[in-house]
């Protein structure tokens, strides 16, 4: 048994040495690219096989390790040949070929919008919380003769970085990037989804991008109460002490959107447009009876002649028009959604106590109820933080109630094993270390002692021989003494067993076995 148990000893530090001696010789491996597409990952490691550099795969391909010296040389070769690139993702290198001579029209515009949306998905991913992202573009052909155009429109699917949501600010900033990359497209237009499926913001079409949908609707009167409902809160604990105060808010919120014109005359404001003035003048005369109507008699200052008598006649009028403008005032108004109908918020509000300690140290507390003047401040303060207004109907409420916050010591009754379930664990790490521990004493610490304190058949006999040399020279030399104690100085026994005389005495037990076997016998028959 101890030369198997050295064997095996020995083969376990043999194969130990040579493991280490091969992670100590092997060059350190260190990360090239993680986080790969398997299309990326299978590139490179084409790309590195014609290098003639070593790598290894790991994190289930999608991490490739190589020589900590070869890291930056690699990547600096890889990324000359645009590696990594997101898989199928391309961008504007897909121009740097040249074209065949008859590539057709439809062909240059399909790699433009390929090329269009591989670098709206690589700028995407340049965010810290974005690990990967596709966009599909829909970008409809421009009709000349049609009166109504399709809009663009673009749907973007994210893969998140270890994170469970995506912050609105953050869902709006990636919506108006990829408007503002796409002539035409408005950020109404954009669909985000994540990588589990959710909506994260909503592409509107028709009428639903002018209003609020039913979603954003709840979204948006949620958000509302719940502002209203934290300023409340934290206004109040800076008075009542925190934990001392429970509001609940109900908005009632508007989202119809409402178009209105109206014109306003001003007849006070009258400014002379233009004026109009004109003037006639009709003048005639009538000659006597037997006159004769000659051309002397038509001439002017003419004098009629002799026994002729006439009648002379003058008319004139004048008109004068003055057009007013009248200033007319017109006004447009679009009432945006979300606008508050009515507010009702309701607040509950602790007490005071009085605690008192009796000779015995037991603590009595008394509930003090708040006055109602201090109830009306605190209403006064609720009105002013939400922003009141009697006019539509909004209700405050600051009921002063005793909090429950006693807690129920009453343990809940236990089946008869449900602390072997609850403790299961622990159980089976405490037997763990145990067993290792007897394991231990058992195969390491006792084996050692007992070879501490252990006399070999060899010591026994060179003693047993030098008592009987001591005997017979008349020494006086006994090891009785020393062996029948109850302390065995190891010191002593090793010192003699490595003097002159004890060896000599195993050399003469050596070469006289069967002496010295009787002799040892007699010693047992004369002790019995």
């Amino acid at each position: 048994m101890r030369l198997m148990t050295m064997a095996l000893v020995g083969t376990g530090l043999i194969v130990a040495f040579l493991f280490l001696a091969m992670r100590m010789t092997s060059p350190v491996l260190s990360p090239l690219y993680s986080n790969l597409s398997p299309d990326d990952s299978a590139v490179i490691a084409t790309e590195l096989g014609a290098m003639g550099v070593e790598f290894d795969v790991a994190s289930s391909g999608s991490q490739i390790l190589v020589k900590s010296s070869d890291v930056l040389r690699v990547r600096m070769a890889l990324a000359q040949k645009g590696l990594p690139s997101k898989g199928s993702i391309v961008g504007y290198e897909i121009f740097d070929k040249d074209s065949a001579l008859g590539t057709s029209n439809f062909v240059l515009n399909v790699n433009l919008l390929r090329a269009l949306e591989g670098e709206l998905g690589r700028t995407i991913t340049a965010l810290s919380s974005i690990k990967a992202a596709r966009v599909h573009l829909v970008i409809p052909k421009y009709d000349l003769f049609r009166k109504d155009q399709v809009e663009p429109s673009a749907s973007v699917v994210l893969t998140l970085n270890n994170r469970t949501e995506v912050p609105k600010n953050e869902t709006s900033a990636i919506k108006h990037l990829i408007s503002s990359g796409v002539p035409g497209l408005k950020p109404s237009k954009v669909t985000i989804v994540d990588n589990t499926g959710r909506l994260l913001a909503r592409g509107e079409t028709g009428e639903d991008a002018e209003g609020m949908s039913a979603s954003n609707a709840e979204e948006y009167n949620v958000n509302v109460e719940n502002h209203i409902r934290k300023t409340v809160e934290e206004m109040l604990e800076q008075t009542v002490g925190i934990g001392k105060v429970i509001a609940q808010v109900s908005a009632d919120i508007s989202f119809d959107r409402v178009n209105s014109n109206s014109e306003e005359f001003n007849p006070d404001g009258q400014v002379a447009r233009s004026v109009q003035n004109s003037s006639e003048t009709d003048s005639s005369s009538e000659g006597g009876a037997g006159g004769a109507v000659s051309v002397a008699t038509n001439l002017p200052e003419a004098k009629g002649s002799k026994g002729e008598s006439g009648n002379a006649s003058s008319n004139q009028k004048t008109d004068e028009t003055t057009n007013f403008e009248i200033s007319k005032t017109v006004t447009s108004k679009v009432s945006e959604v979300g606008t508050v109908k009515k507010l009702s918020v309701a607040v509950l509000v602790d007490g005071k106590y009085d605690i008192t300690k009796d000779a015995d140290g037991v603590e009595t507390r008394k509930y003090i109820p708040r006055t109602d003047e201090e109830l009306e401040q605190l209403k006064t303060l609720v009105r002013t933080a939400i922003g009141f207004n009697a006019e539509r109907g909004d209700k405050v409420e600051v009921i002063n109630m005793p909090f429950n916050n006693m807690v129920d010591n009453v343990a809940a009754q236990e089946g008869t094993f449900d602390w072997l379930k609850r403790d299961l664990q622990g159980i089976l790490k405490t037997v763990m270390v145990g067993i290792v521990a007897i394991l231990a004493i058992l195969l390491v610490i006792r084996p050692l002692v007992n070879r501490a304190f252990e006399i070999s058949p060899a010591d026994l006999e060179a003693a047993s021989a030098q008592q009987a040399a001591g005997a017979g020279a008349g020494g006086g030399m006994s090891f009785a003494g020393p062996l029948e104690s109850e302390e065995i100085n190891l010191d002593v026994i090793q010192s003699r067993v490595d003097s002159t005389p004890t060896r000599r005495v195993n050399e003469l037990m050596e070469n006289n076995p069967e002496e010295t076997l009787s002799v040892i016998r007699t010693w047992l028959t004369e002790k019995s």
